[in-house]
């Protein structure tokens, strides 16, 4: 933090990088990589017990996470520069394909620190994923058809970075393998647009009546801007588990309430205005709606019910779903 007297940062902006590697080496005996790309800073950490034989995260894993991260605070909380947004990318050395991206705001600290937000909210402002490197992945399938093409080993290194090895589009693409990071400049809208999908799944998968009743195949978040048009777009494959005909009109619209839901608190606490509705999907019934901010702020406020809102409701054709 600046003093009052002006002496500087803690941690000023040029040894930025350095600070944090120093600390994670000192204090946790931990070797880590570090890249920023604009206001977002990446953190590489190979672990040898990133996961069990569950493909769970190991307990001593996520204490070495947990001194990372406590590693990158303190630097990002004290220092001149200016980042919004951290990831920690963890690899279990064992079998680096398989890997842990957690993106965090730095905003999002500073307030739990101040105690502005509560524990169960700062951690649902958390993304936490873990799957197989897209990367990876990438260059495996790439590299398949190249030596089916008997591609000279120089130039299926030339084709693949000139084509195949660039900053990725999405949240989740970002990674590390070969030695490189794949991160790029997280921007608001996009990783609002990633919560409030986390926690939709989250609350099918931990309210217990949800959970019982559901099953969810897929959920997607996007912010869209074309030209002067910004919007929200959510898609969702959810699955009603055995259920009596009698009750399935009873849960038909739970999908519709839980995002309307999970998006008017996170654009609420986040105070974001900048989009003219959220448009959501139900791949599963084929149906959409649109909302718009006005109308997601009523709702939200309970000037307006679901059933409001539902009669903008649509068919959708499967070709589109």
């Amino acid at each position: 933090m600046l003093c009052a007297s002006g002496c500087g940062p803690t941690y000023p902006k040029e040894k930025f990088k350095d600070s944090i590697i120093r600390i994670c080496k000192k204090e946790y005996a931990l070797d880590v990589k570090v890249a920023t790309v604009g206001k977002t800073i990446a953190i590489y950490v190979p672990l040898e017990d990133l996961i069990d034989f569950t493909f769970a995260i190991t307990k001593s894993a996520s204490e070495k996470i947990n001194d990372v991260i406590l590693s990158v605070s303190r630097v990002a909380l004290s220092t001149d520069a200016r980042y919004e947004y951290y990831c920690i990318i963890a690899h279990d050395v064992r079998i680096p394909e398989i890997q842990i991206v957690i993106i965090k705001s730095v905003d999002d600290v500073k307030r739990f620190l101040l105690n502005d937000i509560s524990r169960g909210e700062y951690s649902k402002r958390m993304l936490v994923d873990i799957r197989f490197s897209p990367q990876a992945q990438k260059e495996r399938a790439i590299k398949e058809v190249f030596d089916k093409m008997s591609l000279d080993r120089r130039w299926q290194e030339e084709v693949m970075n000139d084509f195949f090895r660039s900053e990725p589009v999405a949240l989740g693409d970002i990674g590390y393998w070969g030695g490189k990071f794949y991160v790029k400049n997280i921007s608001q809208p996009e990783f609002l647009a990633e919560q409030i999908a986390n926690r939709v799944r989250m609350a099918f998968r931990e309210d217990k009546l949800l959970a019982d009743v559901f099953q969810v195949r897929s959920a997607k978040g996007a912010y869209i801007a074309r030209g002067k048009r910004k919007f929200f777009k959510f898609e969702a494959a959810v699955e009603q588990k055995t259920l009596k005909e009698s009750e399935r009109a009873k849960f038909a619209d739970k999908l519709f309430e839980v995002v309307l839901r999970e998006a008017a608190t996170v654009l609420r606490g986040y105070q974001f205005v900048d989009f003219e509705y959220i448009s959501i999907l139900d791949q599963g019934e084929g149906r959409s709606l649109e909302v718009s901010r006005d109308d997601l702020e009523a709702y939200r406020r309970k000037k307006i019910n679901l059933n409001d809102i539902l009669k903008a409701l649509v068919a959708v054709p499967r070709q589109y779903q």
